[in-house]
């Protein structure tokens, strides 16, 4: 990568910032595309099949990659 300098003008300072933010805007949109979102939390929840430990404090609800939502238990 080349480096730069000072004296090289601002329309080059320009474009190492523009490229900069493309860069992190990347970033950005894969780690949203991997990571689920908080989305809020809960009081209750519904088990489904799995046996949860009890008595959890709350629920995290987060919103999955495929726009679904899940309640993840926290305990104090």
């Amino acid at each position: 990568m080349a480096e730069f300098s000072p004296d090289q003008g601002s329309a080059d300072l320009a474009s190492v910032q523009r490229n900069g933010v493309r860069v992190l805007s990347g970033i950005l949109t894969a780690l949203h595309s991997i990571f689920p979102i908080i989305s809020g939390t809960a009081s209750s929840a519904s088990a489904g099949s799995a046996t949860l430990p009890a008595n959890p404090a709350g629920f995290i609800v987060v919103t999955l990659p495929d726009g679904s939502s899940a309640k993840v238990p926290y305990y104090e």
